[in-house]
């Protein structure tokens, strides 16, 4: 069982203590949830949660970026070079944070990417605590409304766990000796990317000659294309908080196949990366949501699939 503290943040002063004793922290972990993610112009950040040691406990705060929060308060812990940020996949919530807030985060370690670099086949968060840290991550709430107030029991648990064993993956990699530096590059992260291209925002540091370079590693070019697959395949069934969600965990029926063909039967596919490549679809508008929001091929996307599947 996984011992921590919870704070809920949603005023200013609560915030701008917060920043004083997060700047205090050697390590901070980092995670966020977003609404309308698959939206440029409609994505909005819901929830900012950072993990920190206070005398060796875990503490967590949440805070409530819906709450009309000026979160400038946060830029000294998130860009102090004394303090580590550990991200899970952080090529989405440290350019969010630069995107929404012009917030540099760094220096980041990565524990995806330090996982990636170990070698190991599952890198996800959820596959990651179980394997290193013997936690089951209770992941049901992936698809909750984050955008809905006042937040439920549920989601605010799910919210700081995610935070806290980020937390722990990163001094548990530490320990072992893995290396998950990442660099923000602010410039590149502001860029329009192009289908099928991911946030080029992070630059990946090379690998360490001591260090095994992955057995798996997942190129998001043909997950965009997988991705595409599905909701060519399987149009107006998923919402896109349901489809970054299964792709990770449910890979049953054609959009398993289609996974499992395009990307190899034993990829890990994450929802991070699973947004990433929903929203890039969404804006090069080869996928439209419906009236129902449901996820659907325009002509071109249709088009798109058929030209490359085999």
């Amino acid at each position: 069982m996984l011992q921590h503290t919870v704070e809920f943040i949603h005023t200013q002063p609560q915030l701008a203590a917060l920043a004083e004793r997060a700047a205090q922290a050697r390590a901070v972990a980092l995670d966020i949830e977003t609404i309308n993610w698959w939206d440029r112009a409609a994505e909005k950040v819901a929830l900012v949660q950072l993990a920190f040691r206070e005398a060796e406990h875990t503490h967590v705060a949440i805070i409530d970026t819906l709450a009309n929060l000026e979160l400038e308060p946060l830029r000294h812990p998130l860009e102090l070079s004394s303090s580590t940020k550990a991200i899970h996949n952080a090529s989405f919530d440290a350019s969010r944070l630069l995107r929404h807030y012009r917030i540099t985060t760094s220096p980041i370690h990565d524990t995806m990417l330090a996982a990636r670099r170990s070698g190991d086949k599952k890198c996800s968060l959820k596959a990651q605590a179980e394997t290193h840290l013997g936690l089951a991550l209770d992941k049901t709430e992936q698809r909750g409304d984050w955008g809905r107030r006042p937040l439920s029991a549920e989601q605010l648990h799910y919210a700081s766990l995610d935070a806290a064993c980020t937390l722990l993956l990163y001094e548990q990699q530490c320990e072992r000796g893995l290396r998950g530096d990442y660099e923000l590059r602010e410039q590149a992260s502001l860029r329009q990317p192009l289908l099928p291209l991911p946030e080029p925002a992070l630059i990946d540091q090379p690998f360490p000659a001591n260090l095994v370079q992955p057995a798996i590693e997942l190129d998001l070019e043909t997950v965009s294309l997988a991705l595409l697959g599905i909701i060519a395949e399987l149009g107006g069934r998923y919402s896109p908080e349901h489809l970054a969600v299964s792709v990770g965990s449910e890979r049953i029926g054609l959009a398993g196949w289609i996974i499992d063909r395009t990307l190899g039967a034993e990829a890990d596919l994450d929802e991070t990366s699973a947004k990433q490549a929903i929203g890039a679809l969404c804006e090069q508008q080869l996928v439209r949501l419906s009236l129902t929001r449901r996820l659907e091929a325009t002509t071109h996307g249709l088009q798109h699939w058929q030209a490359r599947k085999t």
